[in-house]
């Protein structure tokens, strides 16, 4: 079986791919100009590859959030592009997977540095993945020794998606 930061680093690089925004890790905290960009949740059978579960990002060309359910879960979720994550589903998924991780990406000008678009993607826990919707504007913290986004605040929307 893998190491469990083999599959942690699976799991960021396997999001940052969907998202384009995997920056160096370092402590980054503060809640100016940050706001929710990405969430993701995966499961890791005992004897198979990662599964997406659920997947919402701001789609950069079309102008608004995008969200994708695996067919298997979309009961649990009635929208896609703001999900919420139950504690009946929780409990389901964690029945269903020997490992499950929720995953957020905040992204933030203050953050930008000359190698780096100003984004961090990493792990959170269902509380915080429930707090932010994508494209919300956040008070948020991240701490490379926890490997977790921590959403402090929710302080408004960054800017108004695009009718569909």
């Amino acid at each position: 079986m893998p190491s469990r930061r083999a599959i942690l680093a699976g799991a960021v690089a396997g999001t940052a791919g969907l998202s384009g925004c995997l920056a160096s890790a370092f402590e980054r905290t503060g809640s100016v100009k940050r706001y929710v960009q990405q969430k993701t949740i995966k499961g890791w059978p005992r004897d198979g590859a990662n599964e997406t579960v659920l997947d919402v990002a701001y789609d950069d060309r079309e102008e608004r959030v995008t969200g994708y359910v695996s067919e298997q879960w979309s009961d649990y979720v009635d929208d896609p592009d703001q999900p919420t994550i139950s504690e009946a589903l929780h409990e389901e998924l964690h029945q269903t997977y020997e490992h499950v991780w929720y995953s957020m990406g905040v992204c933030s000008e203050q953050w930008e540095t000359g190698d780096s678009t100003g984004c961090q993607n990493d792990f959170t826990d269902r509380e915080n993945f429930n707090q932010a919707q994508v494209h919300d504007r956040v008070k948020a913290s991240y701490l490379e020794d926890k490997e977790h986004i921590e959403i402090h605040d929710v302080i408004g929307t960054k800017a108004k998606p695009s009718p569909e």
